[in-house]
C-alpha cells in the first residue's frame, strides 16, 4: 500500500513520465524539465526508489552526478482487486488512480492548449477516439493485452529509430464497464 501512496504525489507522477522519456537523467536535469529544485527532485526519486519505481544507474559520462531511471521500463499497473482485501488499501489505490488520471488530463489539456505551437502536422497526427463495445471481462482483458502489444511494438520502433523528427506521444488507453 505504501507503495501507491508513493505515486499520489503530482511531482513524482511527472518524474516518472520524464524519466520513461528520455531513460536516464540526474536530479539537476529532472529539476530544469519539472520546474523544482534538484534537492526537491532528489527527495522524491529517494521515496520513489525506496518503492521500486525508479533506481540509480551508471552513466559512463559523468561519476560524480548521480543519474536515475525508471525500475521497469514495461511500467507498472495494478488493479484495485490487488487491494480488494483492506478498505484503507482499496482507498488508497483509488487515490493513487485519480492522482494518474489527472496528470493524464492534464498532459492532453496543455496538448489542446497550445496545439498550434506544435506545428499542422503534429496537430493533424495528433488523434482521440472512444468506443463502447459489447464485451465480457475476458474479452475486456484479452483487449487490454492485444493494445499493450501494440504499444509496446511502437515503443521499440521509437527507441529504435533515428530521424530527428520524432517528439514523445503520450498514448491512454482505458477500458472499463459503463452504463450508456
Amino acid at each position: 500500500m505504501s507503495e501507491l501512496k508513493a505515486l499520489t504525489h503530482p511531482i513524482r507522477l511527472r518524474l516518472l513520465y520524464a524519466l520513461r522519456a528520455n531513460k536516464s537523467m540526474t536530479a539537476t536535469q529532472l529539476g530544469d524539465l519539472v520546474d523544482e529544485s534538484p534537492a526537491s527532485v532528489s527527495y522524491h526519486l529517494r521515496r520513489l526508489a525506496e518503492h521500486g519505481f525508479v533506481k540509480e544507474v551508471e552513466n559512463g559520462s559523468d561519476k560524480r552526478q548521480r543519474w536515475w531511471s525508471e525500475a521497469n521500463e514495461n511500467g507498472f499497473s495494478w488493479s484495485e482487486t490487488d487491494f480488494a482485501d483492506s478498505p484503507e488499501s482499496l482507498s488508497v489505490a483509488k487515490a493513487s488512480k485519480d492522482s494518474w488520471l489527472a496528470h493524464q488530463w492534464s498532459r492532453l489539456r496543455n496538448f489542446d492548449r497550445t496545439s498550434e505551437s506544435w506545428g499542422p502536422d503534429w496537430v493533424a497526427a495528433a488523434f482521440s477516439t472512444d468506443n463502447v463495445l459489447r464485451l465480457t471481462s475476458n474479452e475486456t482483458a484479452e483487449l487490454d493485452a492485444e493494445l499493450r502489444a501494440v504499444l509496446d511494438k511502437w515503443r521499440r520502433h521509437g527507441e529504435d529509430a533515428t530521424s530527428e523528427d520524432r517528439e514523445h506521444v503520450m498514448v491512454l488507453v482505458h477500458g472499463f464497464p459503463t452504463t450508456p
